[in-house]
């Protein structure tokens, strides 16, 4: 039977916490996999942790065969999760930052990914992809969910922003998290 491709490759990254000292973002980002076929997409997908697996709680601090990590990170191939990256730089994101429940966190991370790999979210080319990130401090769990984009225009922003909330959202009566749009360069 044949495989059934995407219409994009991805690579699928974490982003480990090295040290409390250290700020090397070069030196804490892994590439985990890359897939470029549904098959393969759901071959890694099944083994990768879920953000309630690897993310604090606000009480303790997880690790995963002994790394602690900070962020999961789908972005196309050929495109590093680096603001630096030529694809990135001139671009922007839609970033929500909130304490979330984990669970209805796995499932927004899920339903992100879903739409990301399944184009339900762009309607041409403009998701360069997407981050989960722990940003929880002391006590509080707080949680950052991104979606980088190549484009600043704000129709395109505010219809990509406008899929994203339906594709995201819990399955329950609740309204998706808010997305604010933050574009690199300051322009």
């Amino acid at each position: 039977m044949p495989n059934h491709q995407l219409q994009h490759a991805w690579k699928f990254w974490e982003l480990k916490i090295v040290s409390q000292d250290t700020k090397d973002y070069g030196n804490a980002l892994k590439e985990v996999c890359e897939f470029n076929t549904i098959e393969d997409f759901w071959k890694y997908w099944s083994f990768i942790p879920k953000p309630s697996e690897i993310f604090s709680d606000g009480h303790q601090k997880k690790s995963v065969d002994g790394r602690m990590i900070k962020a999961f990170m789908v972005f196309k191939k050929g495109i590093a999760p680096t603001w630096e990256d030529p694809l990135n730089s001139n671009g922007s994101e839609l970033v929500a930052v909130k304490s979330f429940n984990v669970e209805i966190l796995d499932l927004y991370w899920e339903n992100l990914v879903f739409g990301l790999i399944g184009e339900t979210i762009d309607e041409g080319d403009e998701i360069c992809g997407c981050r989960i990130v722990d940003q929880t401090r002391k006590a509080k769990a707080v949680y950052k969910i991104e979606l980088w984009l190549k484009t600043k225009d704000d129709s395109i922003c505010n219809r990509i922003k406008a899929k994203l909330s339906e594709v995201i959202k819990d399955g329950s009566n609740s309204k998706s998290p808010e997305f604010d749009l933050s574009k690199r360069n300051g322009k």
